[in-house]
Formats: structure tokens, sequence, C-alpha cells
């Protein structure tokens, strides 16, 4: 299970649809789920170590699935 932490534009990589402000949960290969709020207000480690983020709908499937622990309980 990784850490989550509140949304912060500064640890994706610039340009990408997380340092945007949006969700990159729901936005992977150019697919929308149905319910996503858009905006941004978690960041998390992807099991390859990249960055994503995710809107409220991510963070609950997010953490319900394992995933990732629930905002505030990282670092």
């Amino acid at each position: 299970m990784n850490p989550s932490y509140p949304y912060d534009a500064d640890l994706h990589e610039p340009g990408s649809v997380a340092a945007s402000g949006r969700c990159s949960h729901h936005g992977r290969d150019d697919t929308s789920a149905a319910g996503c709020a858009g905006d941004a207000v978690v960041s998390f480690q992807d099991d390859q170590g990249g960055w994503q983020s995710g809107c409220s709908l991510a963070l609950e499937q997010l953490v319900a699935g394992g995933d990732i622990e629930p905002l505030g309980q990282g670092a």
C-alpha cells in the first residue's frame, strides 16, 4: 500500500495531466470514469514509482482497493 498526500502539483511531471491539477488516475489511457470529479485532491505514487493524481472518487476507489493509504495517513 502506497502513502497518499494532499495534491501537490510540484510532485508531478511538468505538462502532465496531474501537474495541471486534473485527475490522472481516471485520465490514463484516454479513458474517463463515470463520476470522475476531475479536480485532483490527492497525489500518490503508482506501482511503477510514477506520481499520479486523483479526484475524490479515485481516492475512495484506491483506498477501498488497498492501493493507497487514506489521505493524511502517510508520512
